[in-house]
């Protein structure tokens, strides 16, 4: 309990004149048990300006519209379809008819970020700096809202809430997991109603398209490999909530390094809602040209193509899969051959597992495949199905990893059954022969 109590003091939250004094301490006061007043505790005081280019807005609140340069371009047009960015997969895994194209105009967007004393969204963290960014007359503005006590926080969640329903179709970036639910919270403990929006998560879009080849998916990640950006002088995340915390706690005279310090977050809050706005703009343009861009943009084409066939279109899946193939993706050839199985094209996929590398996993284990069942061949069968154990037990880094079979175990067991199975038949022939 004392530390806690010291912690508060040193944020200004908790004077020691303003804590209960313990009976025991009351009653020795003076010797005569003389009890002890607590005083009445004294309001914040509010600074009443924040860096140049901001208004206040309401007590302890204050806004700026900032024009970022980002533009939309002839090719995007007024409109987008929010299907794009439909988990389409998870929606016939479901049993859901996939997402029918919907025409939104970007006008109605919010891309939406917080800043926050904590990344654990429990009731504890506030926020303290919101950015809505938005399309007007095709150019990209940034709306941002800031607190400098706790004190105002009604009032900027109020402020924050009632621009983002000016444009209720919100994009966030993990914003289905923290933003959202923050802010409803919020809003529910500062007796705020909060309506009911629209929204698009990237998080998700940019896991299936490129964790598998970027790894890495935050979103300063993918401004470097994806958007061709970096950041010069960006204050690190977990530092935020501390130089918030101690700019809150010094004022309404704040020192210059910790003015300082607030611009540089504001910065970087612009950086991220711009950075979303890119990435929107891009994975918009994937989905909708996936032929010509699944290569430049380095996405993971196995997920891409599987989402198009959720999506009722097959032909772009088996466009890109094809032409990932004929690169020597093996992974690529292996969903393509499954893909032309499922739907009984038997020349199509033998063509494909023939064309597959015989000294790669994937090769080996759909020639198997092939040769045991297609071709009644158990010999050659064999043989490939010893050289995929041979290659998954060289130890290989990331043999077996990624196929489709399950874990390297489970793909191993499997193919110690097949081997067995193989020559029981060899053996069968022989006897018979």
């Amino acid at each position: 309990m004392k530390g806690r109590l010291s912690r508060l003091k040193e944020l200004g939250l908790v004077k020691a004149s303003e804590l209960e004094v313990p009976a025991s301490a009351a009653g020795s006061a003076g010797g005569c048990g003389a009890s002890i007043r607590k005083p009445r505790a004294s309001p914040r005081v509010e600074r009443g300006h924040f860096l140049p280019g901001w208004e206040r807005a309401a007590p302890h609140v204050y806004t700026r519209t900032v024009e970022t340069g980002l533009s939309l371009g002839e090719e995007c047009g007024d409109i987008f379809d929010k299907s794009r960015f439909a988990n389409q997969r998870m929606r016939r895994k479901r049993g859901e008819d996939f997402a029918v194209p919907t025409e939104i105009p970007y006008g109605r967007l919010s891309f939406f970020d917080f800043e926050t004393t904590g990344l654990s969204g429990g009731t504890g963290t506030i926020a303290f700096l919101a950015a809505i960014g938005f399309f007007e007359a095709n150019s990209f503005f940034i709306r941002q809202v800031f607190i400098d006590d706790f004190p105002g926080e009604a009032g900027f969640l109020d402020f924050t809430v009632q621009l983002l329903a000016q444009r209720p179709e919100i994009v966030t970036y993990n914003g289905a997991a923290f933003d959202l639910p923050l802010l409803r919270t919020r809003c529910v403990m500062n007796g705020l109603a909060v309506p009911e929006f629209g929204h698009i998560d990237l998080l998700h879009n940019t896991r299936r398209l490129w964790r598998k080849t970027l790894g890495s998916c935050s979103l300063q990640a993918l401004e470097s490999a994806v958007l061709g950006e970096g950041r010069e002088d960006d204050v690190p995340g977990f530092l935020i909530p501390r130089l918030w915390l101690d700019y809150s706690a010094s004022c309404p005279n704040p020192a210059e390094e910790s003015l300082a310090a607030m611009e540089r977050i504001a910065a970087h809050n612009v950086l991220d809602v711009r950075s979303l706005a890119r990435l929107f703009l891009r994975i918009d343009g994937i989905i909708a040209e996936p032929e010509r861009r699944w290569a430049e943009e380095k996405v993971y084409v196995r997920h891409l193509a599987l989402e198009l066939m959720a999506a009722g279109r097959s032909r772009e899946a088996f466009s890109i899969l094809e032409a990932a193939g004929s690169d020597g993706d093996q992974g690529a050839l292996r969903l393509l051959a499954r893909l032309y199985r499922r739907e009984d094209n038997l020349e199509a996929y033998e063509r494909v597992v023939e064309s597959m590398d015989e000294g790669s996993l994937e090769g080996c284990v759909e020639k198997a495949k092939l040769y045991e069942h297609g071709k009644k061949n158990p010999w050659l069968a064999l043989g490939h199905t010893q050289r995929a154990i041979e290659i998954l037990m060289s130890g290989v880094e990331g043999a077996g990893s990624d196929h489709a079979g399950g874990s390297r175990l489970e793909l191993l067991e499997a193919l110690e059954m097949r081997r067995a199975r193989l020559a029981r038949k060899m053996e069968k022939i022989l006897r018979e022969g």
